[in-house]
C-alpha cells in the first residue's frame, strides 16, 4: 500500500465517516493514511497515534493480503477500529496472529449543569490531599505503578507526555494517588483515563479530578468527543456534563511472543 502525505488526501472525501479522527486525518490535519494504489481509492487505513481505522469497501485476494500486511506492520498494540460490520468480518477472517477484541466508549462533553457542585468536590478533599494539573515530568512515575500505567500508555514516550498530557491529578505529599487525564487531539477529540490507587478508592477522587476537566472544557467553551475504556469511566463522565454516544469494538494485535 502507498502512504499519503498530509497534503495528498484531497481525493479521499468519499471515505469520510462519522469518526472524528477519520475526518481530521482525511482532511490532512493529522495522522497517517495508506491507500491501495495511486488514484481513486475504495478503501484506506488511517492511523492517528494508537487509533487505526479501516474504512471503505473491503478488498479481496492480493489486495486483502497487502492491506493486512500494512495493518500488521504498523498496528501492533493500536486500537484497530473496523468502521462497519463487513470490516469486522473481514478483520476476523484475515487476522493471522494473536489478538484480542473489546469495547471502548465514546462520549461528548456538552456543558456543566451545576458548577457549584463540581467546585464543592474540590473543597471536600481530605486534609493532606490536593489537586493540580498533571505534571509534565510524571511519565516515568506513572508508568511504573500498575494502577497508573494506563495514564502513561496514551503516549509513546516522556517527550510526548510532557508536550500533550492534559488533565488533573490528586496528590498526597507530591505523589499522584488518583486522576483523570489523557491526550487531546486538538479541540475535537480526547482520550481520557480515570484511575485511582487502590489504597485511595471509594473517596470520589477520580470524580473530583474529572470535575476539573469538565470545568476546564466549560471555561474553554469546547465540546470534544472523549474516548474511554470501561463502563465505570462512562458512569463517572456522565455525572460531569458528558453525554454517552456509543459503544464500539476495537481489536489489538500482538505479533511479539511477550
Amino acid at each position: 500500500m502507498i502512504e499519503l502525505g498530509l497534503k495528498e488526501r484531497e481525493g479521499l472525501s468519499g471515505l469520510v465517516t462519522d469518526d472524528i479522527l477519520v475526518r481530521l486525518a482525511l482532511a490532512g490535519k493529522c495522522g497517517r493514511v495508506w491507500i491501495p494504489a495511486v488514484g481513486a481509492a475504495s478503501y484506506c487505513v488511517i492511523q492517528v497515534y494508537h487509533y487505526m481505522y479501516i474504512v471503505g469497501v473491503t478488498p479481496k485476494k492480493d489486495r486483502a493480503v497487502s492491506l493486512w500486511g500494512t495493518i500488521a506492520r504498523h498496528g501492533e498494540g493500536s486500537y484497530i477500529i473496523p468502521t462497519s460490520e463487513s470490516w469486522i468480518d473481514w478483520l476476523v477472517e484475515n487476522i493471522d496472529c494473536r489478538y484480542r477484541n473489546f469495547s471502548r466508549y465514546l462520549l461528548q462533553f456538552k456543558k456543566v449543569e451545576n458548577r457549584a457542585l463540581l467546585e464543592e468536590l474540590n473543597a471536600a478533599l481530605e486534609e493532606g490531599l490536593n489537586i493540580d494539573k498533571v505534571k509534565p515530568e510524571e511519565y516515568e512515575t506513572l508508568s511504573n505503578d500498575m494502577w497508573s500505567e494506563d495514564f502513561a500508555a496514551c503516549f509513546d514516550n516522556a517527550e510526548a507526555f510532557a508536550k500533550d498530557a492534559i488533565g488533573y491529578m490528586v496528590y498526597k505529599d507530591g505523589i499522584a494517588v488518583s486522576g483523570c487525564m489523557g491526550r487531546a487531539y486538538g479541540d475535537e477529540f480526547m482520550e481520557l483515563v480515570f484511575a485511582t490507587d487502590p489504597e485511595y478508592r471509594r473517596r470520589n477522587l477520580a470524580l473530583t479530578a474529572a470535575s476539573n476537566v469538565s470545568l476546564y472544557l466549560d471555561d474553554k467553551k469546547i465540546n470534544p468527543y472523549i474516548d474511554v475504556r470501561n463502563q465505570h469511566s462512562v458512569e463517572l463522565a456522565s455525572r460531569l456534563g458528558f453525554e454517552f454516544i456509543k459503544e464500539y469494538q476495537v481489536y489489538q494485535i500482538y505479533n511479539s511472543e511477550d
